[in-house]
């Protein structure tokens, strides 16, 4: 194998099946304004008696995808996507209690046109499990849809009544309350404003010829490790970075010439010494 890297030459053209990407792109969303919708009725519950409230994390738990060709634009197709994005609070019904923690989720659309490519072929593999669902009977070879997403931010977070406030609605007892602000139409609404980035992908399975150089041999031997948890705790390097994190202006490390300036330095001292 290293004989044929110092060459510079492969063993053989192989031919592979891959996901060939044929149009992406990058979105950067600030969602205002998703309301938030609680599975039960205690965490309503607490909503509604709630005096303030703080957004602790988002995350996105599920994504769907709808794709359809463009009409008159062959190759092209428009991408549906629903996100679905779990959120947590921490609940503050007094202010000098401790908050209660609950969750809810909310939805989010979008819509993005990428070139996919074309074709007429029907594509199937043995893998049942990775089989596309395909809605109508005229499109059999639709292109594969992507996402990537890192964790969402949470930008703002606001607490409304949704009417009127209720005057006999009272925090002593939330399972009584639930029922009495449901009866009367007393409630309150969480709106939550989410910063999200995403890139979305279309993709084709496509046969493509490669160069192979070799087979990847494992170049070390599995070992199973016998030392001692003391011995394998000196092994590990010291976290330094932890200790002491970077500055904005310079990647050096702080505390790197503590007692000993380097040479640039010394001179710039000098240099300020006899001038003064």
């Amino acid at each position: 194998m290293s004989e044929l890297k110092q060459n510079g030459c492969f063993k053989e053209a192989v031919c592979i099946e891959a996901m060939r990407v044929f149009d992406s792109c990058s979105s950067q969303d600030c969602l205002e304004d998703l309301e938030i919708s609680f599975s039960s009725q205690s965490d309503q519950a607490r909503i509604n008696c709630a005096k303030f409230i703080k957004c602790k994390c988002v995350e996105v738990i599920n994504t769907t995808f709808q794709i359809d060709p463009v009409p008159f634009n062959k190759g092209f197709f428009t991408v549906d996507l629903t996100y679905t994005f779990k959120v947590d609070f921490e609940v503050y019904s007094d202010p000098s209690q401790n908050p209660c923690f609950v969750s809810g989720i909310t939805t989010f659309n979008k819509k993005v046109i990428l070139f996919g490519s074309d074709g007429n072929t029907k594509h199937f593999n043995s893998d049942e499990a990775s089989q596309p669902v395909i809605n109508g009977c005229c499109y059999t070879n639709l292109p594969r849809a992507t996402v990537s997403v890192v964790d969402p931010i949470c930008l703002d977070t606001k607490l409304i009544n949704r009417c009127s406030p209720c005057s006999t609605c009272s925090c002593s007892s939330a399972s009584d309350d639930a029922d009495s602000a449901s009866a009367q139409g007393c409630g309150k609404q969480v709106l939550v404003t989410i910063g999200m980035f995403a890139i979305v992908q279309l993709q084709r399975a496509v046969p493509i010829l490669i160069p192979a150089y070799d087979y990847c041999v494992p170049q070390k031997e599995c070992s199973t490790n016998t030392d001692s948890p003391c011995e394998l705790f000196e092994k590990i390097k010291f976290p330094t970075s932890e200790f002491f994190p970077k500055s904005l202006e310079s990647d050096e490390m702080p505390g790197a010439y503590c007692g000993n300036f380097s040479t640039e330095a010394k001179e710039e001292n000098e240099a300020e010494s006899n001038q003064s």
